[in-house]
Formats: C-alpha cells, sequence, structure tokens
C-alpha cells in the first residue's frame, strides 16, 4: 500500500479518539456492496486488507483508514436506448406518447431494471490522523473525493474539524521566487517538471518538462508575466512530487529504499506491509513541516 498524493488537512482544535470506541464507530459506517436499487454506496475497509478485521490500524497514536466506494456502471447510451424502448411500448399500447409523469416513472422503471444488471467498481482511499501534530492526510487526488473521505470519518467519529492547509506566503509567488534568484530550501531539489500561468490571462499555461528547471527559457517566461502553478520537487532524496498552489502534494514517488527490499521468505508479508506504512507516514510526517515553514508558516486566519 503506497500513497500516491497526499492532500493535508490543519485540525483546527484538538481531538480525542477513543481505541476503546473506534471500531464500534467506524463499524456503523462499515462498507456493504451497493444493493440492486443503489446506484453507489461507501463505507470503511481494514486498511491493512481484507484478511485483517480491525476498521482501523494505530501506530504511535497515529490511526489509518480506509474508505472504499462503490458505484455501479450504467452508460447514458443504455439508458438512453433502454427508455427509448419503454416510450414506444408505452406509446402502442396508449396510442399516445407518455406525459411528465408517466414519462418520469418510465425512467424509474428503466433504472429498476438496469441495476441489477449493471457492473460495480470500487476505489479505496487512504486516511491517515496524527492527532498529536493536529492534523489529517488524505490519498486523493481531488479536493472533491477528499471531502468525501473526510466527511464519512466525521459521521463516524461525530466531529473532524479539519480546514484545508492553509499557510501565509503565497505559494506561487514563493515558488516563482525560488527558481528567479535560485534559492530553493535546503531540503529540496527541482525535479523535471513545471506549470507556469500568465498574471495577465491565467488560462494561458505553459507546461514544461526538462531536467533543468533552470533553464533560461523558463527563468525568462517567469521575469515576463509567468508564475508558478504546479513545479516538481524532491525531499531530502526520499520522496519526489510535484506541489500545486492549493499545497496538494502529487504523483508522489518514493526512493528505492522505501519500495525494494531483499528477498527474504521468512519475512512475514503483514510485518512488511506494517513497516512500509510506517515509513511513508513518518517519511510524511518529517516533510510537512518543511512545507508549513518554507511557506511562512501555518495561517491563523
Amino acid at each position: 500500500m503506497w500513497f500516491k498524493n497526499l492532500r493535508i488537512y490543519h485540525l483546527r482544535e484538538e481531538i480525542k479518539i477513543n481505541q476503546e470506541t473506534l471500531e464500534t464507530q467506524l463499524n456503523s459506517f462499515c462498507f456493504t456492496h451497493c444493493s440492486s436499487e443503489q446506484t453507489e454506496t461507501q463505507g470503511f475497509v481494514p486498511p491493512l486488507g481484507e484478511k485483517t478485521d480491525s476498521l482501523y490500524h494505530v501506530s504511535e497514536g497515529q490511526f489509518l483508514l480506509c474508505a472504499r466506494f462503490e458505484k455501479k456502471l450504467l452508460p447514458a447510451s443504455v439508458i438512453k436506448d433502454t427508455l427509448a424502448e419503454k416510450i414506444e411500448q408505452f406509446s402502442e399500447e396508449h396510442g399516445r406518447d407518455p406525459k411528465g409523469k408517466e414519462k418520469n416513472e418510465l425512467k424509474d422503471a428503466v433504472m429498476l431494471y438496469l441495476l441489477p444488471k449493471a457492473f460495480a467498481i470500487h476505489s479505496d482511499i487512504y486516511a491517515w490522523i496524527d492527532p498529536a501534530n493536529r492534523l489529517v492526510y488524505v490519498d486523493a487526488s481531488s479536493a472533491a473525493k477528499a471531502e468525501s473521505v473526510l466527511s464519512l470519518i466525521r459521521k463516524a467519529l461525530g466531529t473532524l474539524p479539519v480546514e484545508p492547509l492553509s499557510v501565509n506566503n503565497d505559494v506561487s509567488v514563493t515558488c516563482t521566487k525560488w527558481l528567479l534568484n535560485n534559492t530553493v530550501p535546503s531540503h529540496f531539489d527541482l525535479g523535471d517538471q513545471i506549470v507556469m500561468f500568465s498574471t495577465q490571462n491565467e488560462k494561458k499555461v505553459v507546461n514544461a518538462k526538462t531536467d533543468n528547471l533552470l533553464e533560461d527559457e523558463i527563468i525568462n517566461h517567469l521575469k515576463q508575466d509567468k508564475l508558478v502553478s504546479k513545479i516538481a520537487l524532491c525531499f531530502d532524496e526520499s520522496v519526489s512530487f510535484t506541489l500545486d498552489t492549493d499545497l496538494a502534494v502529487k504523483r508522489i514517488r518514493l526512493a528505492d529504499e522505501f519500495i525494494v527490499h531483499d528477498d527474504d521468505e521468512q519475512e512475514d508479508p503483514m510485518s512488511r506491509l506494517i513497516a512500509d506504512i510506517y515509513a511513508q507516514l513518518n517519511l510524511f510526517a518529517r516533510l510537512t513541516p518543511y512545507i508549513i515553514k518554507e511557506f511562512g508558516g501555518l495561517s491563523q486566519s
């Protein structure tokens, strides 16, 4: 289990998670497959895999959860064609086209007919709660997906007063200054990708992939009217990622030391999984304070 993205949230106030009641709280929102009449469903599954029972994993006071989202695939074209058949059948039987309420009833009937036949797909999204540092991390590519997970956790716990990580300094301006002044912070190295937008027209975007983000062409863009909107970075030679202006950490790639292990037939797979998870969380816990620091600290607004 490897994190691909990080959306970082700050807890506005301290929360206490009681391990004695947490399993019961999560179990109230345990994942179940879509019924024949449901189009989608969501709930918690064991973060360490189906061979385990607990709906959370705790390590040094930090909690790992996994939310599963299932959705039935019903192509619009299939619904449209089936509805057309039902409407034609209605017209033949009644000698007229169905009216508003009748047409809606036909749509409902079509959905009830098709749903049991639809394929269901699911996706798992992991969340990591760090109460001591008042941080919550969600492995989601979009803010909307992350909010779905946070909402589910909030229902289970009864509270989760979080807000997206907010800092005092403008991320675009700060990253632009790093490149113009060649002052990238010591714990970071430049990666191979950058996206810039025009201050005159935000729809005018330049996307560059290069081994040298300090090359003249990029610097000239920044000197004219461009600001950084996304930049590839590497932290402590341990993890590479792209950083968006909303501080979303995407396209995470861990160094080989984290993902390549010596073959050991004696090693317990579960122990390896737990060790991998702990290594990632420990790394992200080191990364986050540097992100906060380099962009002026947490915003108090």
